[in-house]
Parts: C-alpha cells; sequence; structure tokens
C-alpha cells in the first residue's frame, strides 16, 4: 500500500470515528434541549460558520465559479443531509447509538453496493460480486446480532 492509499484509509477511520461520535452528541443535544429538529439547526448553524471560515480563507475562485454550473439536482444531498442528521437526533435517545448506528450502517453499505454497482451518482464502479454479497449477508446478521442481544 502506498503512503497515498495509507492516508486515504487513516482519513476514512478518522471519518468514521468522528461519525460514530458526533450522532450522538446531537442526539444528546436535542433530548437535552427537547428539539431535534433545534438541535439539527444548531448542528447545521455551526457548520456553516465553520465552512464558511475555512472557505473565506482558502477561497477557491475556480470551485464557486464551477458551482454556479452544477446541475440543481446535486443541491438534495443538502436536504438528504438535513433529513438524515435530524432523524439521527430524533432516534439516538429512543434506540441509543449502537442500535442506531448499526441499521443506518446497514442500509449505508447496501445502497453504496448498489449505486457503486451501477456506477450512478457519478461513483466509479465497482460491481457486487458473490463474495460482496455474503460480506454484506454478514455484516446484516452481525448488525441484528449487536440490535437484538
Amino acid at each position: 500500500m502506498n503512503s497515498t492509499t495509507a492516508t486515504y484509509y487513516l482519513l476514512a477511520v478518522l471519518a468514521g470515528i468522528l461519525g460514530g461520535i458526533h450522532v450522538p452528541i446531537n442526539g444528546s443535544l436535542g433530548a437535552h434541549i427537547r428539539s431535534p429538529l433545534v438541535a439539527t439547526f444548531s448542528f447545521y448553524g455551526v457548520g456553516f460558520l465553520v465552512i464558511s471560515v475555512v472557505c473565506a480563507l482558502t477561497y477557491d475562485r475556480a470551485g464557486f465559479a464551477a458551482l454556479a454550473t452544477a446541475p440543481r439536482w446535486y443541491y438534495v444531498a443538502g436536504v438528504i443531509s438535513v433529513l438524515v442528521v435530524s432523524t439521527n437526533t430524533y432516534l439516538i435517545p429512543r434506540m441509543g447509538a449502537v442500535n442506531l448506528f448499526v441499521i443506518v450502517l446497514s442500509f449505508q453499505l447496501i445502497a453504496r453496493m448498489v449505486i457503486s454497482h451501477f456506477g450512478w451518482l457519478d461513483s466509479p464502479v465497482s460491481t457486487i460480486t458473490a463474495v460482496k454479497l455474503v460480506g454484506c449477508l454478514l455484516l446484516m446478521v452481525g448488525a441484528v446480532l449487536v440490535v437484538r442481544y
């Protein structure tokens, strides 16, 4: 494995750890203030401020110009993100972080396997194979075991 690939894997690990932390924090905030929607608003408000500062410091003129020409359907990702975070914020205090995460992760894997198999959404094609199906099935069995026991 070369150093670039290793860096990508380390960043993916970090993103996984941070993803495992931010959802329970936001869920706890939603339970504490008794409003998953306001907690989600706070989540995106702080996130907007942080990315605004980063964009101001690293102004990417070409990126912003290209954004103006991007197909409008790309913006649905923002709507999906709000739905995902607000649903997670609502469900964390009701289901627990582990149960929610295992279920969400399992179905993200299925969705992403299908997206990659067909190369939808500009994803590199990664054909679903028998080995990948077995791995997905094992993950689903593991998810049932984690949630049930």
